[in-house]
């Protein structure tokens, strides 16, 4: 009633450039998100993607509330990243959190990229 909370549609632009996306997947209604700037696209895929150890579309947290919209929705994220050479953020992975994916033959891995 006073303005202090504006619910936002599931997918939005937050400032020019920001997308966030909800994503069922991790939970109900976890988000991404897709900053575009300069020629270069950096994204965060939350809980979907946590390390670059998870990028084979089977690996999936055994805590996801809904594991196979998790599965749908990284076939078809991953291969789009790889393809535009996105950096990716993978905020639970300890030792290369900034990747770009690779695809090799159809087998997805991640090239890190420097802070």
């Amino acid at each position: 009633e006073n303005g202090q909370l504006e619910l936002m549609p599931n997918d939005y632009e937050a400032v020019p450039g920001l997308k966030v996306q909800t994503v069922r997947g991790h939970s109900e209604t976890m988000q991404t998100w897709r900053l575009d700037r300069g020629g270069e696209t950096l994204y965060g895929f939350a809980d979907l993607v946590p390390t670059r150890h998870h990028l084979p579309t089977p690996w999936i947290a055994g805590f996801d509330l809904f594991p196979v919209e998790t599965l749908r929705f990284k076939q078809k994220i991953l291969p789009r990243a790889a393809r535009a050479r996105w950096i990716c953020i993978f905020y639970h992975d300890p030792e290369h959190p900034l990747c770009r994916i690779n695809d090799l033959d159809g087998k997805l891995f991640a090239e890190a990229v420097a802070l």
